[in-house]
């Protein structure tokens, strides 16, 4: 299948960086690492090749992203301050370059997001955040709760990056329409260390009237990327 790099100096978060597109056409999907990782991950540990045939065929378009967490929400040497605002930079990076980019290089104007832990975070979090231009997402054992990462520090940053904090008071209905026009994947296996939040954001969607799909994986295994992978490709159209 078709690999290729693409740099460019990224103004929102202040250097350089590189996007691996893999395959030639089809529906885009922007693949977040797991929590910290890098835009190699989704190859290195098979994710890549779950799609394969999606890939060789021209359904769908992977565009791998490094992750920023560990200058954000995983760095415990600056101030939580400092890392949640690293960590909207980065969102900032996603919506207006990112999305951008793949505009350009496809025709197609329905955009997935998909990630495990806190990939899978980021996925569902930016279709809530902006709905009008992700239209799909697909986490996998999402970290849906970014509290811990700041110590006791507190403000509307991390409110409104917080799904399970600011879903329940959104009330904006041209939004919620919105979202509700979209399709919401979180699937689950019974050993995943972030099961009981997955139950607590699906809770909160359905609250909402949100439609989306919960999928409890019972399969389990000494590879855990294996697991990962053919979830992948059941969701993967």
């Amino acid at each position: 299948m078709e690999k290729k790099n693409h740099s460019w100096q990224s103004p929102s978060l202040g250097r350089k960086t590189t996007i691996t597109v893999y395959g030639a056409e089809g529906t885009p999907i922007i693949a977040f690492p797991d929590n910290g990782g890098t835009r190699t991950e989704w190859e290195k540990n098979g994710l890549i090749d779950s799609l394969a045939f999606q890939l060789e065929n021209g359904h769908n378009r992977v565009y791998c992203i490094d992750s920023y967490d560990r200058e954000s929400l995983l760095n415990k040497d600056v101030a939580p301050r400092v890392r949640i605002n690293r960590h909207r930079q980065f969102e900032h990076y996603i919506i207006e370059e990112v999305l951008p980019f793949i505009a350009k290089s496809s025709d197609e104007l329905f955009v997935m997001t998909a990630g495990v832990g806190l990939g899978g975070y980021h996925a569902v979090n930016l279709l809530l955040k902006h709905p009008g231009r992700i239209q799909k997402a697909i986490s996998i054992g999402g970290l849906f709760q970014i509290r811990p990462f700041m110590d006791d520090y507190f403000d509307d940053n991390v409110y409104y990056c917080n799904p399970v904090e600011y879903l329940p008071n959104l009330d904006d209905v041209r939004l919620l329409d919105d979202i509700k026009s979209t399709d919401i994947r979180l699937a689950v296996t019974p050993d995943d260390p972030n099961l009981e939040l997955n139950y607590m954001l699906s809770d909160i969607l359905r609250s909402k009237a949100i439609e989306h799909i919960f999928d409890y994986w019972i399969e389990t295994g000494d590879n855990p990327w294996k697991i990962r992978g053919d979830i992948l490709q059941r969701h993967v159209p």
